[in-house]
């Protein structure tokens, strides 16, 4: 045949959708269902075969169990917080429809299927959840298996990574994987919208620590209450008649140059802070006549008004 004939018939092929083998070209259930056939088929020493079909950080993996049933778990909001803004109320009371339960042991949904249930069955299902449920993109979905140890708990892609908690035992997941039989995701962190409210939730703690300077107030002892968008450290001055203070400037760090406007400066230098010249930060003397919680009550109303800190992370407390 010549080189235009072969393509002229290769061109028809395509258009028509069958192959050049005469097989029809494969839909996404196809797909599926070849990979569902493929971990029933391949059996390794030591090792369990799961399908996985997934459209970005949508996915359903699907393994045997021993007693031949196929387990498929599809991704939830616990290791994949962002997937909250896929999987909103309507669509997970739509995937529970579907017949996917939440698992609460990694927040999962899971549809166990029976032995005998048609792998080309399995597929139309697993395919239903991801355009249904997660808003899959037929065209942009991708299928794969893979061979994991065989362990009661294996490694799962862990919070932040890509298709987070998905078993996968590659190397380059684990350092960042989930290797347990469940998971909690960490508590969100305690806010403070008002200087009320962060001196409630951090008042005891700011105020035993200028209790702790006071009475080592003859020693070097410092402290600094850092709220990673600037901190202020305290220290007994010597001889022990006051507390010296500084707040964070932005000659010390100049990511600060857009915390600190001209407004919250004020703030600072109202409450008796000097500016930056005689030292690098901001400063002041608190005499050791103010009681330690009122000390803490202007650090921590300082923090929340100057630097914005309204606790939305941990406040990290160093000392000597």
């Amino acid at each position: 045949m010549e080189f235009r004939g072969f393509w002229a018939a290769l061109i028809a092929v395509l258009v028509l959708g069958v192959g050049p083998g005469g097989a029809a070209a494969q839909t996404p259930v196809d797909r599926i269902d070849a990979a569902l056939q493929n971990i029933t088929s391949i059996s390794r020493k030591d090792r369990v075969g799961y399908a996985t079909a997934w459209d970005g950080n949508k996915y359903v993996q699907c393994r045997r169990l021993p007693t031949r049933e196929m387990r498929c778990e599809s991704a939830g909001t616990v290791l994949q917080p962002s997937l909250a803004r896929v999987l909103n109320a309507e669509r997970q009371t739509r995937l529970t429809a579907l017949g996917w339960v939440l698992d609460p042991a990694f927040g999962n949904y899971v549809r166990q299927f029976p032995a005998d249930a048609p792998t080309a069955e399995i597929a139309g299902h697993v395919l239903k959840a991801l355009t249904e449920a997660y808003d899959a993109k037929t065209a942009d979905l991708e299928v794969s298996t893979a061979w994991v140890v065989d362990i009661p708990c294996p490694p799962r892609n862990g919070p932040s990574q890509n298709l987070a908690g998905l078993v996968n035992d590659a190397q380059a997941m684990l350092p960042t994987a989930v290797i347990a039989c469940s998971y909690k995701a960490p508590a969100p962190p305690l806010k403070a919208d008002t200087t009320e409210a962060l001196i409630a939730l951090y008042g005891p703690t700011v105020t035993a620590e200028i209790q702790r300077l006071r009475i080592n107030a003859t020693r070097q002892v410092h402290v600094v209450f850092d709220s990673a968008i600037g901190y202020i450290q305290c220290m007994p001055e010597t001889p022990p008649v006051a507390f010296y203070c500084e707040a964070q400037s932005a000659e010390s760090w100049p990511a600060l140059s857009a915390v600190l406007r001209p407004d919250r400066v004020t703030r600072l230098t109202a409450a008796g802070y000097a500016e930056p010249g005689r030292a690098p930060n901001y400063s002041k003397s608190y005499p050791m006549t103010m009681t330690d919680a009122a000390i803490a009550g202007e650090i921590l109303t300082l923090l929340h008004d100057v630097y914005g800190y309204a606790g939305s992370t941990k406040l990290k407390i160093r000392t000597e």
